[in-house]
């Protein structure tokens, strides 16, 4: 998968979660102790996420990191 169909993908998964969870950026980036405009970036598809954040994401969520990146 090409970086920005993974960057396309995650956003939706993250979306979903969000949607899911009745949480506002804010309170996500409280909980996963990362920078909320990461978290937006991420949301518009601009970046795709290390390794490390996707873990502090879906421990969030209560998640497999797997969830948000394999289709």
């Amino acid at each position: 998968m090409e970086d920005s169909n993974k960057a396309e993908y995650f956003a939706n998964k993250l979306c979903l979660a969000i949607g899911q969870s009745n949480l506002s950026i804010s309170e996500i980036a409280k909980r996963s102790g990362l920078p909320t405009n990461i978290i937006i970036n991420w949301q518009q598809e601009k970046v795709f996420p290390k390794l490390s954040s996707l873990v502090k994401l879906a421990k969030v969520f209560n998640k497999n990191v797997s969830w948000f990146i394999n289709e």
